[in-house]
C-alpha cells in the first residue's frame, strides 16, 4: 500500500493480542505516523484463559478482559473489542481508573506465542 498510496493511512488494523503482539509492524506503524487498531484485541476470548491474565486479574481485582484492554491502552493500540451485552460493554470502559506496572507489562508482553485466531493477511484473496 505504502509504494501505491499518494497517502500514508492513518490506522491499520491487525490481528494483535497478548499472544500476537507484532512488535516489528508496531514499531513501523510509529515510525510512519500510523495508529495501530487490534483486531480481535482479546484472542477471540481465547487470551481470557492465560495463566498470567488470570492472575493479574486477580492481583487487581479486574476481569482478564479489562487487563489485556488496559495492556492495549499501555501500548498506544487502539483496541474496540466485540461484546454481546451492555455488562460487557460496561466493563470494557472500565480500564481507565487503573494501570499496569511496568513488571506486569513485561509478564503480558511474555506471552508473544505468534499465534493467530484468524487467517494470516497474506493469504487472503
Amino acid at each position: 500500500l505504502l509504494e501505491t498510496a499518494e497517502v500514508v493511512p492513518a490506522v491499520n488494523q491487525i490481528e494483535l493480542h497478548p499472544w500476537l503482539q507484532q512488535d516489528e509492524l508496531r514499531e513501523k506503524h510509529e515510525l510512519l505516523g500510523i495508529r495501530t487498531e487490534a483486531w480481535s484485541p482479546l484472542g477471540r476470548g481465547q487470551v481470557l484463559k492465560d495463566p498470567v491474565i488470570l492472575a493479574l486479574a486477580a492481583e487487581h481485582d479486574r476481569t482478564p478482559a479489562q487487563i489485556i484492554l488496559r495492556w492495549h491502552l499501555q501500548l498506544g493500540n487502539i483496541a474496540i473489542p466485540k461484546a454481546s451485552s451492555s455488562g460487557r460493554i460496561r466493563e470494557n470502559f472500565e480500564v481507565f481508573d487503573f494501570e499496569l506496572s511496568p513488571l506486569d507489562m513485561t509478564e503480558v508482553g511474555g506471552l508473544e506465542r505468534g499465534f493467530r485466531t484468524g487467517s494470516h493477511p497474506d493469504n487472503v484473496a
